[in-house]
């Protein structure tokens, strides 16, 4: 399959002008949830692979963007840019959103709404949407071998946001994360109450908006976890389930 084929932009959920720090958290949050190793599929941690090969080198990349808009220069407007939202919403309906996603039914995946399985343990994903199933016991008596092993973020590190089931996907920066819940800007407002999704490089979680507040240019998103998937440095599950 040809190069111009693929939309190396799209695999990795980010704008065609994305910077290299942009590029770099995608990858690290899509091949951490599609690795093998993960109980993710090898052909698309493949197709990650490769686009990330393309797209964090400068010659590579500016070749393949020159491709793109050649190929680009002969198709019809509506055709042209490969990852537009008029394109993107073709082929994936955004659908009636929900209007109360964080009261999904027992047993049902939080962001999509799919039928989960009776049992569930620790690396249990969603059949469609890849959402962690994993629940999030809220309590104030934390293990303290739990916090210890939580992933550690920092205020530079990027992640991708999805909100609802299908939905384009935010480009977004971490605040804070703890075992409840998560903190993070966005340059969208998200209202509250909406279940999210948030994917980084050590960890997945689906969440409910609590607060969403104007901070300048940006929003301040606070949310509470529903379900998770953490790693810790080394790369073990951290359980956050019954």
């Amino acid at each position: 399959m040809s190069v111009n084929r693929r939309n190396y932009y799209r695999l990795l959920h980010v704008q065609h002008d994305a910077p290299a720090e942009v590029i770099k958290a995608a990858y690290r949050a899509l091949i951490a949830l599609h690795h093998p190793d993960k109980g993710g599929v090898h052909a698309q941690a493949a197709l990650v692979n490769e686009a990330y090969h393309t797209l964090s080198d400068a010659t590579r990349r500016a070749a393949y963007d020159a491709q793109r808009a050649a190929k680009g220069a002969k198709q019809p407007s509506a055709a042209r840019n490969g990852g537009t939202a008029d394109a993107r919403g073709a082929a994936e309906p955004r659908g009636t959103p929900d209007p109360a996603p964080h009261a999904a039914p027992a047993h049902r995946c939080p962001l999509c709404g799919l039928g989960s399985p009776k049992v569930i343990n620790a690396t249990t994903r969603c059949a469609r949407c890849r959402s962690p199933l994993a629940p999030v016991v809220h309590t104030d008596k934390r293990r303290t071998t739990e916090r210890r092993a939580m992933p550690r973020v920092s205020k530079s590190d990027w992640a991708l946001l999805y909100v609802d089931w299908p939905s384009e996907v935010l480009d977004v920066r971490m605040r804070d994360l703890s075992l409840d819940g998560l903190s993070l800007y966005s340059g969208a407002e998200i209202a509250t109450h909406r279940t999210i999704r948030v994917v980084g490089s050590s960890f997945d979680v689906v969440a409910e908006i609590v607060s969403c507040r104007r901070v300048g240019k940006v929003f301040t998103l606070h949310a509470r976890l529903i379900t998770a998937y953490f790693t810790s440095p080394s790369g073990a599950f951290v359980s956050t389930s019954a």
